[in-house]
């Protein structure tokens, strides 16, 4: 057998259906390569059969030996041959040089996000709508939950369910207290084709060149999934990683709103060590991972009072909820680890503040978080009227209706076509709050943005000092590119014609 570099091993055996396997029967593999012993995890995927999967990232030979607590599953042998990978696989994403990301194989990688939280678990028209929206834009990951989601405008029951069951209850709203002794679900039985669903939606995105920012406890919840205890939790995460560590575009974010949780009274704060660390640990290819917390309001601005611990060693990046996005380099330069703002408002048109911006200031909000040295995730919220039956992106994914993924990928092919491997913030002390500046590594070439300042007279006296630069004169908002003819410096004004969502692409001479 022979599989690619970052791609996915896969070992198939045949095995006991009495009792319950997802908890009887114990499955592992050692795989070994020139010496070097990994363990890995099999799972069960019901009709009797049991699968082993593994990502390898080294070129060469593999030798496989499962162990069991069932005879006819242990001491089973494999092998297979490791070659290079295709000229698409750049392999999982990973953190580089500290505060910002690239591929395994180096390449560029600038997190360009969007929000589709419950999208898997759609009537399948509209799974392939999402596929095919996605394919049309430029977002290269994707913030998605594991399990359904209780919230408005998600009231509808799946067709599927994560566990075996039924709900004795279908609550509808947005009941998320209640007593989950009894919810109808046996927890210790995960169903097969709901997480085969979810796989091979995740391989669909891989295809896209889209990661699948995956979460894996939501508050929003009315069927029990998020009351499930923490032995339960533990087991439902061996299996997930089991089965999905081997894909080499997902990203493990433990929570949506992690605190939230606390507060009606799901998942306490003092178990998050212990599912953070035990995703690290039974995680064999060391998957990206990080979690989101619900306190930071725009009121409560720089307070991080219910924030994780982001220096806990298997946070490997900042996910935040946070309209403040002036201050992401701080962020980055005490945490030393990546950021990315995951949720900084939606465009849309409902009631609530977080889902009712415009589409102009979600794009400006795009890039004075790329342009500050962040990753930034796009959601939208349109409705066509009241208690709609119409998919919303931000939910259910199926098709965009609002305008700033356009210019956000405007800003992504920009940032491509001008050498941003990775975007060094700066202007980000002194008198420059109201600009976003960001540059090459090198500093070669700079991009300062405006964004609904209109300064008519300007001076970037951030500039290198004896530095001199061409320029083209960038509009966000209208998709414009056009030579600037003035040359620029830091040590004197230029004029500016007046306008909104401006910005200066400056190439050093």
């Amino acid at each position: 057998m022979q599989v690619e570099k970052w791609k996915r091993y896969e070992l198939r055996l045949s095995g006991p259906t009495t009792g319950n396997p997802f908890r009887d029967v114990r499955l592992t593999a050692t795989i070994e390569h020139n010496n070097h012993k990994v363990e890995v995890t099999g799972f069960y995927d019901g009709e009797g059969t049991y699968k082993l999967r593994y990502m390898p990232e080294v070129e060469g030979e593999y030798e496989v030996i499962t162990h069991s607590n069932i005879n006819e599953l242990n001491h089973r042998k494999d092998s297979f041959s490791v070659v290079a990978a295709g000229k698409n696989n750049h392999g999982p994403v990973r953190v580089s040089g500290k505060t910002h990301f690239a591929y395994a194989d180096g390449s560029s990688y600038i997190p360009f996000g969007t929000t589709a939280y419950a999208w898997t678990v759609q009537p399948q028209y509209i799974q392939e709508q999402t596929l095919e929206t996605l394919k049309k834009n430029k977002f290269n990951k994707i913030r998605m939950l594991v399990f359904p989601k209780s919230y408005d405008y998600n009231i509808e029951e799946p067709e599927i369910y994560p566990f075996e069951g039924e709900p004795k209850v279908k609550r509808g709203g947005t009941d998320w207290i209640f007593d989950a002794t009894d919810t109808g679900f046996d927890f210790t039985r995960p169903n097969p084709q709901y997480f085969r669903n979810l796989e091979n939606n995740i391989d669909q995105l891989d295809k896209l060149g889209i990661e699948a920012d995956l979460i894996l406890f939501s508050p929003y919840d009315r069927w029990g999934f998020a009351r499930m205890g923490l032995e339960n939790n533990l087991e439902y995460l061996k299996y997930i990683i089991a089965r999905l560590a081997s894909y080499k575009n997902v990203w493990w974010a433990l929570a949506n709103e992690y605190d939230l949780m606390d507060l009606v009274g799901q998942i306490p704060l003092k178990d998050w060590d212990v599912i953070g660390k035990f995703v690290h640990e039974n995680d064999p290819s060391d998957h990206l991972e990080s979690i989101h917390n619900f306190y930071d309001p725009p009121q409560h601005k720089d307070t991080l009072k219910n924030w994780y611990d982001h220096t806990k060693p298997w946070i490997t990046h900042l996910s935040v909820q946070s309209d403040n996005v002036f201050l992401i380099p701080k962020w980055i330069e005490e945490y030393q680890k990546p950021v990315i703002d995951d949720e900084c408002r939606y465009e849309g048109n409902i009631e609530f503040g977080w889902g009712d911006n415009s589409a102009q200031g979600m794009m400006d909000n795009f890039w004075r978080v790329i342009l500050r040295g962040g990753g930034c995730s796009h959601g939208e919220t349109y409705i066509d009227k009241p208690g709609t039956d119409r998919p919303i992106w931000w939910a259910h994914g199926g098709k965009l209706y609002g305008e700033s993924q356009k210019k956000i990928n405007f800003l992504y092919n920009l940032l491509t076509r001008n050498g941003f491997d990775w975007v060094k913030p700066q202007a980000t002390s002194g008198p420059h709050w109201e600009l976003a500046v960001g540059s090459t590594p090198d500093e070669k070439k700079w991009l300062v943005y405006f964004g609904d300042n209109q300064p008519e007279y300007e001076i970037l006296d951030f500039l290198p000092k004896d530095k001199k630069y061409s320029a083209r004169l960038i509009n966000a908002w209208d998709e414009t590119e056009e030579e600037f003819d003035q040359e620029i410096s830091g040590d004197k004004k230029f004029h500016l014609t007046r306008k909104p969502y401006q910005a200066l692409l400056l190439t050093e001479k």
